[in-house]
């Protein structure tokens, strides 16, 4: 459990709390805690995305990897952190079967 950036970048970080996706929502929680910026909401995104039963999916590491690069590219003051989401989900997304 590790917190990357915000509320919502980082494996295992959901909306501040040490906990993966999937439990924050099994306990209640519902996604609309908010965001520092545009790459902590699609970070956001994305652990929505994986709180489902069957997890987190290669395609929605991508969305989120493309999402982080975009950031990156676009805004000099997240150009860092935006980076090291994108390169950290892009490997991520290796390790999905689905």
């Amino acid at each position: 459990m590790v917190a990357i950036y915000g509320r919502w970048c980082g494996p295992n970080w959901t909306d501040g709390q040490a906990i993966s996706a999937r439990d924050y929502k099994l306990q209640g929680g519902d996604f609309k805690g908010s965001c520092v910026d545009a790459l902590d909401c699609a970070c956001r995104e994305h652990d929505k995305g994986c709180s489902g039963k069957s997890g987190c999916s290669a395609a929605a590491d991508r969305k989120l990897a493309a999402k982080a690069q975009w950031i990156a590219l676009t805004n000099p003051k997240l150009r860092n952190v935006a980076q090291v989401v994108a390169s950290g989900i892009a490997l991520a997304s290796l390790t999905r079967s689905r």
